[in-house]
């Protein structure tokens, strides 16, 4: 079976969500805490590369677009030609149809 060769890039979205999380898990749980939570998504994201269509199709929310459960968090990605898009790492709390303007 051929190896997919593709790779992973943030949505200016994704990052600041990324520095989000990042910044809280630090002020309520430490450094040491945050860093690996924040290195356990990349290692999501690596595996999304291996195996894009892991995730659930979320066409409720816009075609094309999927989600990821990883703990408290949902990642939501795009499969492109040579890339996985992630768009949003929201926590599984919020309302995520709210976020009307997803882009592609």
């Amino acid at each position: 079976m051929a190896s997919l060769n593709i790779f992973y890039e943030l949505s200016p979205e994704a990052d600041r969500d990324l520095e989000d999380i990042f910044e809280y898990t630090e002020s309520h749980f430490g450094l040491d805490q945050a860093r690996g939570y924040v290195s356990a998504f990349e290692a999501v994201f690596q595996q999304l590369c291996r195996t894009p269509y892991l995730g659930k199709h979320r066409k409720e929310i816009r075609v094309g677009l999927r989600s990821l459960v990883k703990e408290q968090h949902v990642v939501f990605y795009r499969i492109l030609a040579d890339r996985i898009r992630i768009v949003r790492v929201l926590h599984g709390s919020r309302d995520v149809l709210q976020f009307t303007q997803w882009r592609p």
